[in-house]
């Protein structure tokens, strides 16, 4: 018992010891403060503050840049700016490496009527435009835009072809297809027709949806103008591509 006593009152002082140790290393890592050796005074894109160390007067880092994101590690870059915060990065394996990223990742639309991905880049363009403001804390309201519309086509009969249409806006636009036939009339797509297929998705980017048409075998009952139609509640947008074949019907 006598032995188990001494063990505990010898691992008790090691954890003061290392208490102590512990608090005293930020100081010992940043050294007596000689403002001497501060950098030279500089005119700040962000505000100023006091570095990491409690001793020289730095730069604010801006949005992506290297920053310190543990005190007690010494000073080598400086404290974030305002929004930011300094966040160590995740694409680099086993490394300190960190920058200032956006406390809030949400969109923003600008007086300019542009959409920000974030507070932290419309503050960064509000350096050119000082008299940019934020207009909502949403995305700016925009009518469809067709990015990439459909690809006009002459096509062997039998064949297989897909045509593809990407519209962006906000609120996100829905997409429907329609088909003018050489006849004068029109058919909404899809319909009975099981050798026509319509697929409709989000993105590739934000704000964007996609849709395509795939024909299975061409015929001439299923050439003629394909219509993609983009609609959101500010508006809509359309574009057209020309399909016909190549070839006499009795080749297939």
């Amino acid at each position: 018992m006598a032995r188990e006593g001494v063990w505990l009152v010898a691992v008790a002082v090691a954890l003061v010891l290392l208490q102590g140790v512990s608090s005293q290393q930020p100081d010992t890592l940043c050294g007596e403060c000689d403002k001497s050796k501060c950098p030279p005074k500089e005119d700040c894109p962000e505000a100023e503050a006091v570095d990491s160390c409690g001793c020289c007067v730095v730069c604010r880092r801006s949005l992506g840049q290297r920053c310190d994101p543990k005190p007690a590690a010494g000073v080598l870059y400086g404290p974030c700016g305002e929004y930011l915060v300094c966040q160590t990065r995740l694409d680099i394996a086993s490394s300190d490496e960190a920058t200032c990223q956006c406390v809030q990742q949400k969109e923003v639309c600008g007086s300019d009527n542009v959409t920000y991905t974030t507070m932290c880049h419309l503050l960064e363009e509000a350096r050119v435009q000082p008299n940019l403001t934020v207009q909502q804390q949403s995305p700016c309201l925009s009518k469809p835009v067709i990015k990439t519309p459909p690809q006009s086509s002459k096509r062997q009969l039998g064949g297989i072809l897909v045509l593809d249409c990407e519209a962006m806006g906000y609120p996100v636009p829905s997409i429907s297809w329609e088909l003018y036939k050489p006849d004068g009339n029109t058919i909404k797509l899809p319909n009975d027709d099981s050798g026509i297929a319509v697929q409709i998705r989000g993105g590739p980017e934000h704000h964007m949806v996609t849709g395509w048409v795939q024909i299975m075998k061409v015929t001439k009952d299923n050439v003629g103008t394909y219509v993609c139609n983009a609609e959101n509640s500010l508006g809509a947008a359309k574009a057209t591509a020309d399909i016909s074949y190549i070839g006499r019907e009795n080749e297939l």
